[in-house]
Order: structure tokens, then sequence, then C-alpha cells
């Protein structure tokens, strides 16, 4: 459960460090903590790409 949300967090701290996690955290209302217990599931895959396209946005990295 929760490994591909997991990495998810992986890809924002490569790209931005903690405060891209945190910022990923808040983007996708998930904190990488309750992440690793939730399901792999096609809504939070999708929320999750939702957040990384607009941290990616914010951090100019598009």
């Amino acid at each position: 459960m929760g490994e591909k949300l997991l990495k998810y967090y992986e890809e924002a701290y490569k790209i931005g460090g903690a405060k891209a996690r945190l910022r990923l955290a808040m983007l996708s209302l998930l904190p990488s903590l309750k992440a690793g217990n939730a399901p792999d599931s096609e809504a939070n895959i999708r929320k999750f790409e939702n957040a990384m396209k607009q941290l990616k946005k914010e951090l100019n990295l598009n």
C-alpha cells in the first residue's frame, strides 16, 4: 500500500528538498506518513499527479 504514492514524495524531495515535500503534502492533502498507508488507487495517483504538476509549475520546472 502506498508505495507509488511515496515515490511522489521521493521525487518532490529530489527536485526541491523538504519544502517541496511539504508543498506536495499541502497540494495532495495527504501527508507522507499517511501516504504510506493509503491505497495506490487511481484516484490517489491522479491526485498526486495533479499535485506534482502544480508543484513543478510553482518551481518553474515545466
